[in-house]
């Protein structure tokens, strides 16, 4: 990592001390032992995140940025402490004082910290390949549990988030490239006619995409990071995990019948309601289209990144392989 992209994780917290420091703290409070290292995790669009090795172990950080407010953060705890006491394979935060956060002061800031037991493995974005049959399924089970989890905690706003692209688009259209706006105007036409109140609605994920999909030496898949969840229709996620972790980039065959498996073991769980599989499609397509959108604005005004380039290829791809004839054989065969 440069210097420049360095300065832009670090103006996240607005960190004015080396990381060494604030881990040590971390350390002495939290009762891990003895600094050994930290290392960044450098992927990510919201908080400063990286792993801390101990003399006592291996754990994961979460310093929320500076943009997020104290109701943000609450917000996100409840989410966390609710998950944490389900059967959804996800990582367990570690308690301080009875407490899954902590606040440190050092050196004139402050800090807003939650720390995580270590995923001895890589998540999919690291990893850069296909998923199994088995991981698949897997996730419409973990997928299919965490939609049924009795969350309804208060709104949190996403950019990337299906729901919000009316609000993103109109505020970024002007940094679309040309060949895209007539294809989003009409999208956003056909995301309007959507009758939101037929469709149930679930605690979801928001995010599950290959950045926070892991699986461990045990071939153990996890589930990490609801910074983003929120309640609301259910088929959001599945939309999320079909435009990325579905998605061979190689074969548009391959492609659907991945997103077949997931929907169909998923309705294995959670029975699909027909209003649901009619939708699914504009939800697949929104997915994509956030995908084009957040990365090519964040490219227009904050610069270029391997992860904005990994996302907007991802989704020009993925829409490019919608095909409504397709899509109509692979949902029929679930009803």
């Amino acid at each position: 990592m440069d210097k420049f992209e360095l300065h832009d994780f670090n103006k996240r917290i607005k960190l004015n001390t080396n990381l060494e420091n604030i881990s040590k703290e971390i350390c002495k409070h939290y009762k891990l032992g003895n600094f050994i290292s930290n290392t960044l995790i450098t992927i990510g669009y919201e908080d400063y995140n990286f792993y801390l090795d101990t003399s006592k172990g291996k754990f994961c950080v979460k310093i929320f940025s500076k943009e997020r407010t104290k109701e943000d953060i609450k917000n996100y705890l409840e989410r966390i402490k609710a998950i944490a006491k389900s059967n959804v394979s996800s990582p367990k935060p570690l308690e301080i004082d009875g407490n899954i956060f902590f606040s440190l002061y050092y050196q004139q800031n402050n800090y807003d910290i939650c720390v995580f037991e270590f995923i001895d493995g890589k998540n999919y974005f690291e990893l850069k390949q296909l998923l199994s049959s088995d991981v698949i399924q897997e996730l419409a089970k973990q997928t299919a549990l965490i939609n049924n989890l009795d969350i309804k905690p208060n709104f949190i706003y996403d950019h990337w988030a299906i729901v919000n692209f009316k609000e993103e688009y109109k505020e970024k259209r002007k940094y679309l490239l040309n060949g895209y706006k007539a294809k989003f105007d009409e999208l956003l036409e056909e995301f309007n006619k959507i009758n939101f109140k037929l469709l149930p609605k679930g605690f979801v994920h928001g995010d599950i995409i290959s950045t926070n999909v892991m699986i461990d030496k045990n071939q153990k898949v996890w589930i990490i990071d609801y910074a983003v969840s929120n309640y609301l229709p259910r088929i959001i996620d599945l939309a999320v995990i079909s435009c990325n972790m579905c998605l061979d980039k190689n074969s548009k065959d391959n492609t659907y019948e991945n997103i077949y498996l997931l929907l169909n073991e998923y309705n294995k769980y959670n029975q699909l309601t027909n209003y649901e599989i009619e939708n699914f499609g504009t939800f697949y397509k929104m997915a994509n289209a956030m995908h084009i959108l957040e990365p090519q604005y964040i490219i227009k005004t904050d610069g270029n990144s391997e992860e904005n380039q990994y996302w907007l290829k991802e989704g020009i791809t993925g829409l490019s392989f919608f095909d409504e004839n397709l899509f109509k054989k692979i949902l029929t065969r679930i009803r």
